[in-house]
């Protein structure tokens, strides 16, 4: 099995290429600069931006799956998401492509009854601290996906990250609630990645992730 990952670099990009190494999947893995950390030998690097649609072919070159793991920093000012996820698919439909998994929020977009009424206040609150664009951006991102007519996409709606190891005690799944606390490693989301790559359950489903 090959795996392409877009968002290598970020932190939960690194727990899902180290657990996915000891698993024996082979990467392919997409930097926007060239990587500061030695990559698994099995593994093969790819240096270019997001927009450059040779880059990204290059990356989705005989993949069983491609994952979106790159989001907005805290302090980000510029929407790239949509843009950069375009590319993604427009690739993938070019090379006959159809398994993305791609991790959002669980506060991304339309609120649906998963998300308790706590939550949807603190996230009314957000949406009118956050920078221009950017919530937009996501919710954007994920009717891209959803309308994108592949057969083996899936949305991750994950609950608020937290340092820690993984745990067998993850919740994943279309009816999974998201309160005020919910909260999950992201290592414990990287295992429920490789889960799903290895063992679809969820195609054409936007499910929410948390710990139980």
């Amino acid at each position: 099995m090959i795996v392409s990952v877009f968002g290598a670099s970020s932190r939960l990009g690194h727990l899902f290429i180290e657990q996915a190494e000891a698993a024996g999947v082979s990467m392919r893995l997409h930097y926007r600069a060239k990587p500061s950390d030695i990559a698994p030998t099995s593994a093969t690097v790819v240096v270019g931006s997001l927009t450059d649609p040779a880059a990204v072919r290059e990356v989705l070159r005989h993949a069983d799956a491609a994952l979106v793991l790159f989001g907005h920093k805290v302090d980000a000012r510029v929407p790239f998401c949509t843009a950069a996820t375009k590319v993604i698919v427009t690739a993938m439909q070019g090379l006959n492509q159809s398994r993305l998994l791609v991790v959002t929020d669980a506060m991304t977009g339309e609120l649906s009854g998963n998300v308790g009424m706590g939550a949807k206040l603190m996230n009314l609150f957000h949406k009118r601290s956050a920078h221009d664009g950017m919530l937009e951006d996501r919710a954007e991102q994920e009717r891209l996906v959803r309308g994108s007519g592949f057969a083996g996409w899936t949305m991750i709606k994950s609950a608020k990250f937290i340092d820690g190891p993984a745990s067998p005690n993850v919740k994943a799944g279309a009816g999974v609630s998201i309160g005020v606390g919910s909260k999950i490693t992201r290592a414990s989301l990287a295992q429920t990645l490789l889960q799903e790559v290895q063992q679809p359950q969820f195609a054409q489903q936007s499910i929410y992730v948390a710990h139980g």
